[in-house]
């Protein structure tokens, strides 16, 4: 018998496949950063200027920041914020110029396949903050997952590069820990926006927060006296990273979240990875190594595996003007 096709309308509309389906995309576009950023980044034959990544970012910012500006126009008014609030915005905004900024450096000096693997570093750091910081402890459970997270993330794609180039700091190995080091500011972001967003919605977050980082890459550019030098030919590509890549990746992860909760939506996120390293492979032509795959493959064991602790005891998220409970 076949599947009755109202049956099947009715499934493909639920709002957990249509979540599912969300967060699968928002993770496709989210790969296609790495690939789109490193072409964008490293000169070809087609485009011979070197674009410089500080430049990059404030561009990718304020178009990120303009979009998100026509998804909140039903908010409330910018003029109630409080100035607490407006001083953790601050904060975020100078924590997401950093990331993105320390990203495309080290993106440009590494690989578009390393970078994938190394994207879900923040979920390493926010959980070594909540250990440090917040003084949380892991479970006897949650260790071996934890481990397999930093051996997947960290030891073995920065130690292959290391040992590759002769137990040496080459410029690849650099672009790594730059790489790394973006994951930390990119957790840093998260959970100072985790604090404001019981009082502002998370698109009202992003919009304030994209334009703050563009501010701070702007005072960047002129403290260091930076060129505006960008070919008119860049700017497709950098709109579609700051747009699509970025800013509809973003909305459709906040999708997620409202539609499946915060532990399915950060499990199938973090496949960005695996996608990614397939991209690097079919468009940069970037070699896939059996390191490569274990790497991924191990990381997202671990965060499986750590799904419980992602759940943060059933917290609650404000997504929007909606509050959404953990699953």
């Amino acid at each position: 018998m076949g599947i009755r096709p109202d049956i099947m309308k009715v499934k493909l509309s639920s709002p957990t496949t249509l979540g599912y389906l969300v967060v699968i995309i928002a993770a496709t576009l989210e790969a296609f950063r790495q690939v789109l950023s490193k072409a964008l980044l490293v000169p070809n034959d087609q485009i011979t200027t070197e674009l410089n990544p500080i430049t990059v970012s404030f561009f990718i910012f304020i178009i990120n920041g303009l979009f998100f500006s026509t998804l909140t126009r039903k908010s409330g008014s910018i003029k109630k914020i409080r100035k607490k609030d407006l001083f953790f915005l601050t904060l975020i905004g100078i924590a997401e110029s950093s990331a993105l900024i320390t990203y495309f450096f080290g993106l440009r000096d590494s690989t578009a396949l390393n970078a994938s693997v190394l994207n879900n570093g923040e979920i390493m750091f926010s959980i070594l903050i909540a250990i440090i910081i917040f003084r949380e402890k892991l479970q006897k459970m949650e260790r071996i997952p934890f481990a397999m997270i930093i051996i997947g993330m960290v030891v073995l794609p920065i130690g292959y590069d290391f040992y590759s180039n002769g137990i040496m700091m080459t410029k690849i190995v650099f672009g790594d820990v730059l790489l790394l080091l973006a994951g930390l500011f990119w957790a840093l972001d998260i959970n100072m926006s985790h604090h404001i967003s019981s009082r502002l919605g998370s698109q009202r977050i992003t919009q304030l927060a994209s334009f703050l980082a563009g501010l701070f890459a702007l005072c960047l550019i002129l403290g260091f006296q930076i060129p505006f030098k960008i070919d008119i030919t860049h700017m497709p590509a950098i709109a579609i990273i700051g747009i699509v890549s970025i800013g509809m990746s973003t909305a459709l992860f906040i999708t997620g979240l409202k539609l499946i909760g915060a532990v399915r939506t950060i499990l199938i996120y973090s496949i960005n990875s695996a996608f990614g390293v397939v991209f690097s492979g079919v468009f940069l032509h970037e070699s896939i190594t059996m390191t490569s795959i274990i790497s991924v493959s191990l990381a997202f064991l671990g965060i499986y595996l750590l799904r419980s602790r992602l759940n943060s005891g059933g917290q609650k998220l404000t997504v929007g003007d909606n509050e959404v409970k953990h699953d």
